[in-house]
């Protein structure tokens, strides 16, 4: 980000990202146990995956970045919490934060400011905009765990995922059994290039232990020099 740009997403994060915290520690339920270091870090991710590369100079307008700021804090605070708590988050913001010009949901419609996404514009989108329509192959047979027909959630869920993993930084899915967690992962796996990339599924059980997983992982790599691991020869 350029000094003006950092300038306000600072001035946004000093005027409501503590108070959003707050809120959502003391009255709502999130699935997981996190830090407040670890809310803080996840909104700066999810923003340095949405902001322009370094090498362009050229600094994004006031709304477009508080539209980026208030993605980055929906899927930071936000992310963790189910529906109702979701809903209760966007009800507190709308009228305790006005100011931050938050997605146009229309009455009944049964939207929530989760439902929405910034385009390249700065304009908020509904992400049924970016659901493509499924086409099923006709010179072959996909396996049934293997399909995954596009709706709003997994689009949303595999842009998520490749905002962070970009970075090369980890991703970490959570929820109920056949909520498509693994379907997505391999999906979004399935884009890397084989002559880059290569990955491996690992399953965990209540008997799994880190020595198990431990050892796994060292029997899919050779050890180099040091702490240098690298794929098996040939």
């Amino acid at each position: 980000a350029t000094q003006q740009e950092a300038d306000i997403l600072q001035t946004l994060f000093d005027e409501s990202f503590i108070d959003i915290y707050r809120y959502a520690v003391i009255n709502l339920e999130a699935k997981m146990k996190l830090l407040e270091c670890n809310y803080i870090a996840q909104a700066c991710h999810v923003l340095e995956g949405l902001l322009p590369p370094k090498e362009d100079t050229s600094s994004l307008p006031q709304p477009h970045l508080q539209h980026l700021y208030i993605f980055s804090v929906m899927w930071s605070v936000g992310a963790l919490l189910e529906l109702k708590d979701r809903a209760k988050l966007e009800t507190w913001i709308r009228d305790n934060k006005q100011q931050l010009g938050l997605p146009p949901c229309e009455p009944g419609s049964g939207d929530t400011i989760f439902e929405f996404l910034v385009n390249d514009s700065g304009q908020w989108e509904h992400w049924a905009n970016r659901v493509e329509e499924y086409v099923y192959p006709k010179d072959s047979t996909p396996l049934y765990a293997s399909i995954l027909v596009p709706n709003v959630d997994n689009v949303r869920t595999d842009f998520l995922t490749h905002t962070i993993a970009k970075q090369a930084k980890g991703v970490l899915l959570i929820g109920e059994q056949g909520t498509a967690k693994t379907v997505i992962i391999q999906g979004y796996m399935s884009k890397y290039s084989i002559e880059e990339h290569l990955s491996k599924s690992l399953n965990f059980s209540s008997a799994t232990q880190p020595g198990h997983f431990q050892r796994a992982i060292e029997s899919y790599v050779d050890k180099r020099v040091g702490t240098t691991y690298g794929p098996p020869a040939g």
